[in-house]
């Protein structure tokens, strides 16, 4: 499933005629855009300014507020407009953190919605978000402490969950001994977090749905049932599924015409 129904249909029944609708999702090694026209998704590599852009949504890790990007370190981008940075001629009309995004198009794709839906995305960083009742919830999953001595450069605390199983604190391709720390750490941050009961766990992030798979059913077996784990519901060519939580929320703001 690219879309779920209902977001399909709000943007075929777009009132105005015009630049297509489209979300952009700005991630540690790559950006992609996600354009709606002819009925569907295209997928692109980069973004897609142009001088008669039309209605956008802007997902990036860190805090993101009106196209203004903070603390995304692994982008380099301490506090910057970055709009701006991507060349638009405008502000985003939606803007959200990346695992947030996530994390609803998550909940958003699947045909029975949980009551409640943790993200966990493994990439560049590590990302988290939770959804209750379709609604982002704080949780506090991402930069937990009391993991070691190692520092996070994003939130600069020593033991940080991320400066452990963020991608880029891990070797490039992990081994039996290193895909059991992740999924052990995960599971111990999991079981910290206070989720409520029956919270479906996702497992995603370029890392495990490109390179690593395997470690969705490692955490299942290593949470032994206390919550279900799945993988990602996004398509394969979707960076993530940021892309529907950004136009799902276009679609409810009614930003789309």
């Amino acid at each position: 499933m690219t879309l779920p129904p209902h977001l399909a249909r709000a943007l075929a029944a777009r009132d105005a005629p015009g630049p297509p609708v489209h979300a952009v999702e700005v991630g540690g090694s790559s950006v992609q855009s996600s354009v709606f026209a002819g009925g569907t998704v295209e997928f692109a590599e980069g973004p897609r300014p142009a001088a008669d852009t039309g209605p956008f949504g802007l997902a990036a890790p860190g805090l993101v507020i009106d196209g203004r990007v903070q603390g995304a370190t692994q982008l380099g981008w301490d506090d910057v407009e970055a709009w701006r940075e991507l060349g638009y001629p405008h502000r985003p009309d939606v803007s959200m953190n990346d695992a947030d995004a996530a994390a609803l198009g998550e909940w958003l794709l699947r045909a029975e919605r949980p009551g409640s839906l943790l993200y966990a995305g493994i990439g560049t960083g590590l990302g988290g978000s939770l959804i209750t009742g379709g609604e982002v919830v704080d949780v506090r999953l991402s930069h937990q402490t009391g993991f070691g001595e190692a520092v996070c450069d994003g939130c600069r605390a020593p033991g940080c969950l991320n400066a452990r199983i963020g991608g880029q604190y891990l070797p490039r391709r992990l081994d039996a001994a290193d895909k059991r720390r992740v999924v052990d750490l995960l599971a111990t941050a999991i079981g910290r977090a206070g989720l409520p009961g029956g919270t479906v766990v996702v497992l995603a992030g370029g890392l495990v749905r490109r390179t690593h798979p395997d470690l969705v059913a490692a955490l299942r077996s290593r949470l032994g049932g206390a919550y279900p784990v799945e993988g990602s519901a996004a398509p394969a060519a979707a960076k993530s599924a940021a892309y529907v939580g950004l136009l799902d929320r276009l679609v409810g703001e009614g930003r789309t015409g």
